[in-house]
């Protein structure tokens, strides 16, 4: 960088920077310890243009192309923002398409859905199995009317909190056709939402937001639909809700929802809804989608005041 003069004042000299922005050249703006605003350009191939424009300012700093110049700095900022992030998505597609680098820099989610294939084929939902009851929110059994079972949770009362969570991985038993479908679009999603945040914000950034989203979702459909439910639907809908909101609200995030995965999900959504596939954790659906767009507000908002 090179310093091409100084400013008396810090924010007359952020105002100038804003224009020479506007302008397509980058500055930064250093406030010395008597309050004036020294100018430093980044790069050299600029320096004279800066020079001889820091020359025009001086000699008219109120003129009104300078009080404008703000917004169109802003305008600026935000479409390199977007390039920015397309230029991100073309890398995540890229990797998505050849497979191999993308899967080995996520191992948290490699680790969920090897346990979510593991459980759900020694233990899927209809089994009848002991790990089945043991990862279920609460264990029950299956009367006329519906699963009977003690509504204080004494499992989880007495410590085994895990139950919160676990339900995450049981999927339809593999005997039904259902199973493995139900096992396999989770999965992909999974791969595909939870391998995009692994990669933007690392393993404890994923894990947070499955931790918190499933045991949400969890407790939901308990409440709705009975323990009798399992499967990683109400975590992937919650990243869904995450990476749409974050990602539109923050183009500096790097998150992004392609097309094909948001019709796909969006259909899924509401055919679910619709009662022909079944009893379905519509409860766990819902709720999951909601908490993850409340998370991805809330972060997108975070970024955007600090800025």
């Amino acid at each position: 960088m090179r310093k091409i003069g100084e400013i008396e004042q810090a924010d007359r000299a952020a105002v100038f920077s804003d224009y020479l922005y506007a302008q397509g050249i980058a500055t930064s703006v250093e406030r010395t310890d008597a309050g004036a605003g020294e100018l430093w350009v980044h790069d050299e191939g600029t320096l004279e243009a800066a020079r001889a424009a820091l020359s025009s300012y001086l000699e008219d700093p109120g003129h009104s192309r300078y009080a404008a110049a703000g917004k169109a700095a802003d305008e600026r900022r935000r479409e390199q923002k977007r390039q920015q992030a397309g230029s991100q998505r073309n890398l995540y597609d890229r990797r998505h398409i050849l497979g191999g680098r993308f899967w080995r820099g996520v191992p948290l989610t490699r680790l969920l859905i090897v346990l979510s294939v593991a459980a759900t084929v020694f233990g899927g939902l209809g089994s009848g199995t002991r790990l089945e009851q043991w990862l279920s929110i609460t264990e029950y059994t299956v009367g006329e009317g519906g699963p009977v079972f003690d509504k204080a949770l004494p499992e989880i009362a007495h410590g085994q909190v895990w139950r919160l969570l676990t339900p995450i991985f049981l999927h339809a038993a593999m005997a039904g056709g259902f199973g493995f479908l139900h096992v396999l679009f989770n999965m992909l999603w999974l791969r595909d939402l939870g391998g995009m945040i692994e990669n933007a914000q690392g393993p404890f950034g994923l894990l947070h937001k499955v931790v918190v989203i499933g045991m949400f979702s969890n407790l939901l459909q308990l409440a709705f639909g009975g323990p009798s439910f399992g499967g990683m639907s109400g975590v992937v809908f919650g990243l869904l809700g995450y990476i749409w909101v974050r990602g539109r609200l923050d183009l500096t995030s790097g998150l992004y929802v392609h097309n094909q995965t948001m019709m796909m999900m969006t259909f899924w959504f509401f055919i679910c809804l619709t009662g022909t596939m079944g009893a379905i954790a519509n409860a766990a659906h819902a709720g999951g989608l909601f908490a993850g767009m409340a998370w991805g507000w809330l972060a997108a908002r975070r970024v955007n005041t600090r800025r």
